[in-house]
C-alpha cells in the first residue's frame, strides 16, 4: 500500500500538523506501507482538540478502505485517554484518480462517528461511476 501526503491549498500550501506523528506511528506499526511527504513543506497547527489527518492520494480504489481502517486505529490510540465528556473532532480527506475519473472522500466528525460511519461504508458503491 502507498500513501501520499499533499499540501493543502486552504492552507497556503502547508501539510497538516498530523502527518508527522501519523506517518511516525505508520513506521512503527505498519512498516510495509510507503507513505511518500512533500519535501520542505510547511506545517499547520489549529491548537486545538481537533485531529486534522493530512490530505492523501491514494494509488489505487481498494487502499480507501484500508487508509481508513489506519485512521482509526491511530486515533483510537490517541483519543483512548480522554476523559469522561471530552470530544474529539476529527477531519480526513483523501481522493483516488483512475484516468479522468477521481474519486474524494471527505470527514468531519468525532472519532466514534467515524468508526459508526467505517462500518456502514461500502466501497463498491463508493467507486460507482457517477
Amino acid at each position: 500500500m502507498k500513501i501520499e501526503f499533499l499540501t493543502d491549498r486552504g492552507f497556503e500550501g502547508s501539510l497538516a500538523v498530523e502527518a508527522g506523528p501519523f506517518r511516525k506511528w505508520l513506521k512503527i506499526n505498519h512498516p510495509e506501507i510507503e507513505v511518500i511527504t512533500p519535501p520542505d513543506a510547511t506545517i499547520y497547527d489549529l491548537h486545538d482538540y481537533s485531529f486534522i489527518m493530512p490530505l492523501v492520494n491514494l494509488a489505487s480504489d481498494m487502499s480507501l478502505q484500508n487508509y481508513l481502517s489506519l485512521v482509526v486505529q491511530y486515533l483510537e490510540i490517541y483519543t483512548s485517554s480522554r476523559l469522561e465528556g471530552e470530544s474529539d473532532e476529527v477531519q480526513i480527506s483523501a481522493f483516488y484518480q483512475d484516468g479522468t475519473i477521481t474519486k474524494e472522500f471527505n470527514f468531519k466528525g468525532s472519532t466514534d462517528a467515524l468508526k459508526a460511519s467505517m462500518k456502514k461504508f461500502d466501497l463498491n458503491k463508493f467507486m460507482e461511476a457517477p
